[in-house]
């Protein structure tokens, strides 16, 4: 919309000046159009209108479709990182000073030395800290719906507000285009409908910030809805933000829509799992919103910022090619576009919000749950632990002989804070904690441990795995904390590659954990090969989590 609104601004501003329209013709005044609204260079077909294909590179200055450089984002990297406090690393005029035109498949394309590659992953390093720290803030991202919800309320008092239809803009785009280069005259109809446009646009012209007090000040009783949303804003009454985590995008998902879908109906089945283990306490869903935001260190989303920039070597100034990941550095992460979800509690209850916070927590822990009695074989009191406990003398039993993991992987230690020898428990049934040095211990010298006792502390471990259909982590993705004896209702069918995140897991040929069976450090495991699998193309149907 802003770019179909700047070129429409300027197009009044040379339709009222003589001297401009002398000089510009229909050919200069679409060649603006494009230059603000951009123009993709690599296209096979030349989209542009305004000048040839031999000027591909004048279209990789102001707006640019092909890889992103362009002094657009330099502007407002500059402007905001000064007036926001945030260092910005990025130097454009190193990029600048390099610049030069160069042939690329027979178009002639804005191309960098070789030595600057570092400086496009500074450039879009400092985009993405600008959008995660600024532009997709928490508070700034409710205030502004708040603001649009109050804006869209009063759009029917307050005229100056009212939306314009991009369609209606273009079409007197062309009009002007015409008038101004006198390719065509004015009619009558034509006349009514600009000049009807044009009021609009003016009072568009002029809506500033001011009309946020206009609204707030307001006595007018048709504004009151409007009106109590801004004081929201002003008096901070907002909902709060009660977590947010990093979210795994499936290849059947593309886009934020589908995502923030998902993440509603995760969180909406954690509050129901949540309620059922706490009688006494009650979430009700319709008090929570999430939010998917989209975080890019690139142009385009996932892709390496440097797959459509082209480089030369001071020794050859003409020949432009392209270089390598590694080439620029080691160093450089693997992805280059995440998703944040944000769960956010919209009522005012301060013991509410607490309790959202900790399900929260509990939820993003792989939704871990322990039992804990003070006698064997799981009687006398029962404590139920659903997250991590620094020290047992915080629950409601004096000692603790038998447990029962009901989900997730727990590190039992020997003493309070995380210290001392420590036994990793999963999922299963523990009738005698005395018998507990049978486990393996992740101390590098384990002795025999004595009956627990109420200085122990427990961390919950939600080991995690992600597993693909396809080989090179294409296809369907599946992430698990927990073991599969089958892959049904995972929404894969068999598992070609896998990224281990944490822990040791065991991949199984056949279902039901059968053999043979490959036991999985930490890594990345692109193909069945990876694995050390007999047949390099056998895949996976059943996954287990092995104990360090």
């Amino acid at each position: 919309m802003w770019k179909v609104a700047s070129f429409w601004m300027f197009l009044d501003i040379v339709e009222k000046n003589d001297e401009l329209k002398q000089k510009l013709n229909e050919k200069d005044l679409r060649f603006i159009k494009e230059l603000i609204e951009g123009v993709d260079t690599a296209d096979p077909q030349w989209p542009a209108t305004g000048r040839s294909k031999n000027k591909a590179f004048l279209y990789e200055i102001v707006i640019n479709k092909w890889n992103g450089i362009d002094v657009h984002r330099w502007d407002y990297f500059a402007r905001d990182c000064h007036h926001l406090g945030i260092p910005n690393s990025f130097d454009h005029q190193r990029l600048l000073e390099s610049a030069r035109v160069c042939k690329v498949n027979g178009r002639n394309h804005i191309c960098f030395r070789d030595k600057v590659a570092d400086n496009v992953y500074d450039m879009f390093r400092t985009q993405y800290t600008l959008y995660s720290q600024a532009y997709q803030h928490k508070i700034g991202n409710i205030s502004q719906k708040k603001i649009i919800d109050a804006l869209l309320e009063a759009r029917d008092k307050l005229p100056k507000i009212s939306p314009i239809a991009v369609s209606k803009l273009q079409d007197d785009i062309e009009r002007k285009i015409r008038w101004i280069t006198g390719v065509s005259s004015h009619t009558h109809e034509d006349d009514e409908n600009s000049t009807e446009l044009n009021r609009e646009m003016r009072e568009f012209a002029k809506l500033t910030d001011h009309i946020f007090e206009e609204i707030l000040y307001s006595s007018d009783v048709g504004l009151e809805g409007a009106r109590k949303k801004l004081e929201d804003v002003v008096k901070r009454r907002l909902p709060k933000c009660v977590g947010e985590t990093r979210l795994i995008k499936r290849d059947n998902l593309d886009h934020k829509k589908a995502l923030n879908q998902t993440l509603q109906n995760m969180w909406n089945k954690a509050v129901d799992e949540w309620n059922k283990l706490h009688p006494a306490v009650f979430l009700d869903k319709k008090d929570f919103s999430t939010e998917v935001i989209q975080l890019d260190c690139t142009h385009s989303t996932g892709k390496n910022p440097i797959d459509n920039v082209y480089f030369y070597r001071k020794w050859n100034l003409t020949e432009a090619f392209k270089i390598k990941k590694y080439e620029v550095s080691s160093l450089l992460p693997e992805e280059f576009t995440e998703y944040v979800g944000r769960v956010y509690y919209t009522k005012n209850s301060v013991e509410e919000e607490m309790d959202a916070k900790e399900c929260f927590k509990w939820w993003c822990l792989g939704k871990c749950v322990i039992e804990l009695y003070d006698q064997r074989e799981f009687k006398g009191t029962k404590c139920v632990i659903k997250g991590n406990c620094p020290s047992l003398d915080r629950c409601s039993i004096t000692e603790v002989r038998s447990c029962k993991v009901i989900r997730g992987v727990w590190k039992l230690w020997k003493g309070r804070g995380y210290n001392g020898d420590d036994y990793l428990l999963k999922e299963g049934e523990y009738p005698d904690l005395k018998a507990l040095s049978d486990c393996k211990s992740t101390a590098s010298a384990p002795a025999p441990a004595p009956v627990p006792d109420p200085a122990w502390s427990l961390e919950c471990l939600p080991f995690t795995i992600h597993l693909y259909e396809k080989v090179n982590f294409e296809g369907p993705i599946f992430e698990t904390t927990v073991d599969h004896r089958s892959l049904d209702g995972c929404g894969i069918n068999e598992v070609h590659s896998c990224k281990v995140l944490s822990g040791v897991w065991d991949l199984c040929e056949g279902p039901d954990y059968a053999e043979p069976r490959y036991q999985l450090q930490k890594g990345e495991y692109p193909n069945p090969g990876s694995w050390c699998a007999s047949d390099p193309t056998a895949p996976a149907l059943s996954v287990k989590c092995v104990t360090e």
